[in-house]
């Protein structure tokens, strides 16, 4: 599975998939995406039922379940579902939205191989490595082979490939994603700084930002996101884990140089302590113009842009010794393979999977769908949007081949310490989180 992982990297570097429009279809707009927000709330589609023929007419009533972790993308999804519905009248979708990935995770494990499992639901790179393996995840590949109009190479390959196991497809690609820098061009106009360029250095990424901090105001957000830390390590020629996945590579040379400079801005004042964060999320800070820049995602792009309007700037990820990096990441719809519905599933999935719905999302995520890619570009025509499409090019891994849950989680908690101020040299943090790390990933 690690080399389908990493085959992400080849195909996303293909940037000429992301212009050719949405199927000729007409833009219905309505996160790993990672949603810090939002409460478990179930919604089901309460459209008018209509007859059509691809109802099968009197067909018996079934009800799927579908889970999602982003309350930010259940407006997309709920159009998704009543499309579907009014396709299928006898087939209702329960959406039911739980508040971030861990919780979302936490949930599943109760569920896994009992009849409340979800019909649908979403998966990233971290969840496949675990679900997959257990048998808890349907093999689509008979499903897409026999439906004659369901074609799967109009989705983005890499991420299918992140799904692929053995030459099995269990995962409809859903949506990609990229790393880029947010900044706050009110916040840079009253400190006399310079707006970023796209061609820019972790150096001075790390200069502005301290020119930028002071009156109540400071210069990076920081995150909470161990991708945004790797996308550094990438950048000085290091990494999270070996090539093969099968260690942990944090305190390799390149790795801590990267960890020292952002563990420096924090040490200084120049970025926000754990504590800081703890008390105001990093993306709330930006929003409420106490951060003048934050390093986020492409499915942070609707809420920011929402929060300050004309103020938005976006800039690619600052470089560093070998070059820039963002960690490609891409979410898939899966069902189970204890799901008693599959023939009502499969058709919901292939639904999924079709330009008509992906265009749905485009207001929120880049979609998975090739010829949609570019849509969600025009979506926000006077934001540099293009900065989240080069990141496609130098996308990265991010994850270890086993136990990749466990070893990220204590990368995480190390990361924390090191926000805490626990540390002061990059070296002795690496040198622990290695050890821990690697024990994780071994047990």
């Amino acid at each position: 599975m690690r080399k389908k992982i990493m085959a992400i990297l080849l195909t996303l570097t293909m940037a000429g998939i992301l212009f050719a429009g949405c199927g000729g279809s007409k833009n219905e707009v309505q996160e790993d995406a990672s949603s810090e927000v939002g409460q478990e709330s179930a919604i089901t589609a309460e459209s008018e039922v209509k007859e059509s023929p691809a109802a099968g007419g009197n067909k018996e009533a079934v009800t799927l379940t579908m889970w999602v972790w982003d309350d930010a993308q259940v407006p997309a999804t709920q159009a998704m579902v009543d499309e579907f519905h009014e396709m299928h009248p006898n087939i209702n979708i329960e959406i039911t939205s739980i508040a971030g990935v861990q919780d979302y995770n936490t949930k599943m494990q109760t569920v896994i191989g009992t009849k409340d499992a979800p019909s649908v639901f979403w998966i990233n790179f971290n969840l496949a490595k675990e679900y997959i393996p257990m048998g808890f995840v349907q093999d689509l590949t008979e499903y897409i082979n026999k439906d004659s109009e369901f074609d799967i190479t109009k989705l983005n390959a890499g991420i299918t490939d992140a799904y692929t196991v053995d030459g099995k497809i269990y995962g409809i690609a859903k949506d990609t994603d990229g790393f880029a820098v947010f900044y706050n061009k009110s916040l840079f106009d009253a400190a006399g700084v310079k707006y970023p360029e796209n061609e820019w250095t972790v150096e001075e990424f790390a200069q502005t930002a301290k020119e930028l901090t002071g009156d109540g105001v400071v210069g990076w957000s920081n995150t909470t996101s161990d991708r945004a830390y790797y996308n550094f390590m990438y950048s000085y020629g290091g990494s999270p884990y070996t090539e093969d996945g099968s260690a942990a590579n944090v305190n390799s040379k390149g790795s801590v140089e990267a960890m020292q400079v952002l563990l420096d801005l924090m040490n200084n004042g120049y970025a926000y302590t754990r504590a800081e964060m703890d008390e105001m999320s990093p993306s709330v800070a930006f929003e409420s113009n106490l951060a003048a820049m934050t390093i986020d995602g492409s499915w942070m792009v609707s809420e920011y842009s929402t929060a300050l309007g004309d103020n938005l700037g976006i800039v690619e990820v600052p470089g560093g010794p070998n070059g820039k990096a963002s960690t490609g990441h891409g979410i898939a719809y899966a069902t189970t393979t204890s799901n008693p519905h599959m023939e009502e599933t499969w058709l919901f999935l292939s639904y999924l999977g079709s330009d008509a719905a992906q265009e749905k999302q485009v207001e929120v995520v880049i979609p998975a769908a090739n010829d949609c890619a570019s849509t969600w570009e025009a979506v926000y025509p006077n934001l540099n949007l293009t900065a989240f499409v080069k990141a496609l090019g130098y996308n990265k891994p991010y994850l270890s081949d086993k136990n990749a849950t466990a070893s990220r989680s204590v990368f995480q908690e190390y990361l924390a310490n090191m926000q805490s101020g626990m540390y002061t040299d990059a070296q002795e943090a690496m040198d622990a989180a290695q050890e821990a790390m690697n024990a994780a990933i071994n047990q």
